[in-house]
């Protein structure tokens, strides 16, 4: 009796399921929703705690004259400008609001000398209060010159990741890649 005896493995079976597992990886869109949303929570969450860590660089006079006591809130135009966008290889998270970019870095930003009318409210004995009034209520008004002034303001980075938020990033992107690989 002749012959050979062998163990034989076949890959044909190997490679069609990881052609498969390649393929499904090929599809990143669902992961990348997942991870645009868990940015732009915590970019809310930012806003919500004013910063995370807290804001530095803000007096305390300052913020007792924002709406509510909340800093870059005075309308909501900027939290609700926020928006998210992903496509099969990214996330992103950003806004358009042209002023964004100095609440975000800081900086300074000059304003130059200009003149303006300002009302004011003359009294019956012919002198002129000192406190600007609405042109409505005015019966007297003068052109000011106000010089040249710079406004400094404090980097409010609000597009921000905290280290528990890439940590949670990471754990949706693991769990997402075991469902994958568990089909």
């Amino acid at each position: 009796m002749g012959g050979s005896y062998e163990i034989k493995y076949d890959i044909s079976d190997f490679e069609r399921g990881l052609g498969e597992l390649i393929n499904r990886l090929e599809q990143r869109q669902p992961l990348m929703r997942e991870l645009a949303a868990a940015m732009h929570d915590a970019v809310e969450e930012n806003f919500a705690q004013q910063g995370r860590p807290a804001r530095a660089g803000w007096s305390p006079r300052y913020v007792r004259t924002r709406q509510g006591g909340k800093i870059l809130q005075k309308r909501g135009r900027l939290v609700s400008s926020i928006s998210e966008y992903h496509d099969n290889d990214s996330a992103t998270v950003g806004t358009n609001v042209v002023y964004a970019r100095i609440h975000q870095e800081g900086g300074t930003i000059t304003i130059p000398a200009r003149s303006q009318r300002a009302y004011y409210k003359q009294h019956k004995d012919g002198s002129v209060g000192n406190r600007f009034v609405k042109k409505s209520k005015s019966n007297f008004s003068q052109w000011n010159t106000i010089g040249e002034n710079k406004i400094t303001i404090p980097a409010c980075p609000f597009l921000h990741l905290t280290e528990s938020d890439v940590d949670g990033m990471e754990n949706t992107a693991q769990n997402y890649l075991q469902r994958v690989i568990d089909g």
